[in-house]
């Protein structure tokens, strides 16, 4: 039994509404990201990047099932299934690159100025291997089945009697390149968890034992002053050196906790675009696997989540986006409300606003990393040694 005219009436509203929300979330990214530098931060500069294939993808939504009314030979037909066999994965290899960015960071120790030289291959596997793969479904067609590229139900896509290619050409690419990327967020995930208690248990436990060993040692000095009669001297200054070295120590820790408090922050927003991108191909995912085992019993609701929720790519991203930048909109708007009240030129906002989501100069250090929660596995090492709790 096949879905009614009214089913494949809703099903058409709902692409061209997803659709039109994705372009209108793209066009959000590119003009904010365009307007100022304070939005181009790492997770930010590759959520831009993917919004160009996300438009893409909404411009094939938007034609709804006009491509199969049109008919399969028509070149309305062939560009939707071109765009949507093209564009659509593209959001799923982003998501990747996002965590090689983690990976690299954590594991081979790459500055953001590293990562920012990698973008170029970025944008030749998300977009280059893509284009292989669909220029090369174009171009088949045999005479028991036609062309690869045809009427799918609820758009033009990979053709009814090639649909086994959808797993392997269109779904498997995805779900490949998705347990990757959920296998490096899992373990980077489990190294972020011990350095952050590393940390805390260290500016916890720095305190009371450094306190200790102040009074010991200034004890001992006064004593020995005493008796050769020399005064206070040596004293206040052997006094005056440990607290430097306490107040380094302890500044020390605390530039090393907002360089990981960055990078959780950047995991955490990363972690986000995965999730949506996860989310958008599941019901569509499911839907097809339905469809290998029912073929002539298509479901409505299946078929309707899976339209809208592809459709939805570019919103849920600037969602993100949107998210990652909050500080830097409020430091905007709290700058414009200003200017207009004293009457004055707006106040540049920095990258600076937007620090909990930098990799600026953040680097991990693995060599004292044994798996210990007093062990400070974080780098770069401080300037200063720091002295372990209980020692002098």
């Amino acid at each position: 039994m096949s879905l009614t005219n009214e089913q494949l009436r809703a099903i058409g509203i709902a692409e061209r509404v997803g659709g039109s929300a994705s372009l209108l979330g793209c066009a959000f990214i590119v003009t904010t990201y365009c307007a100022s530098n304070a939005f181009r931060k790492p997770v930010n500069r590759l959520i831009f990047y993917a919004s160009f294939g996300n438009a893409f993808a909404a411009v094939a939504s938007l034609m709804s099932r006009d491509g199969v009314i049109a008919g399969p030979r028509s070149a309305l037909c062939l560009a939707q299934a071109f765009f949507i066999q093209y564009w659509m994965p593209t959001d799923s290899l982003w998501s990747f690159c996002m965590a090689v960015n983690i990976y690299l960071t954590f594991y081979r120790r790459y500055s953001a100025e590293d990562l920012k030289k990698l973008e170029k291959w970025y944008f030749l596997f998300c977009y280059g291997l893509p284009l292989i793969l669909a220029t090369t479904l174009s171009l088949i067609k045999t005479t028991g089945r036609g062309r690869i590229y045809g009427p799918a139900l609820i758009w033009c896509s990979i053709a009814e009697p090639w649909q086994f290619l959808r797993l392997v050409c269109f779904y498997g690419p995805v779900w490949v390149v998705s347990i990757a990327t959920f296998a490096i967020y899992a373990t980077a995930g489990v190294r972020i968890w011990r350095q952050y208690r590393a940390l805390k248990t260290a500016k916890d436990e720095l305190p009371v034992h450094r306190a200790t060993g102040v009074t010991r040692s200034v004890s001992f000095d006064v004593t020995a002053t005493a008796a050769k009669g020399s005064g206070s001297g040596p004293a206040m200054l052997y006094s005056t050196s440990i607290e430097s070295q306490h107040s380094r120590t302890r500044s020390g820790l605390d530039i090393q906790a907002n360089k990981h408090n960055a990078m959780r922050s950047y995991f955490r927003y990363s972690f986000l675009f995965f999730i949506a991108m996860v989310a958008t191909w599941l019901p569509s995912f499911v839907n097809r696997i339905y469809g290998l085992t029912n073929p002539n019993k298509p479901k409505f609701g299946l078929n309707l989540a899976g339209a809208l929720v592809l459709s939805l790519q570019g919103l849920w991203n600037a969602i993100i986006y949107t998210s990652t930048a909050l500080p830097i909109f409020k430091a905007q708007w709290a700058s414009i409300v200003k200017s207009r009240s004293h009457r004055r030129s707006p106040t540049r906002v920095t990258g600076e606003d937007a620090a909990e989501v930098s990799l600026d100069d953040v680097r991990f250090d693995d060599r004292y990393d044994a798996g210990s929660t007093s062990s400070l596995a974080i780098g770069p090492p401080l300037e200063s040694s720091v002295v372990q709790p209980g020692g002098a």
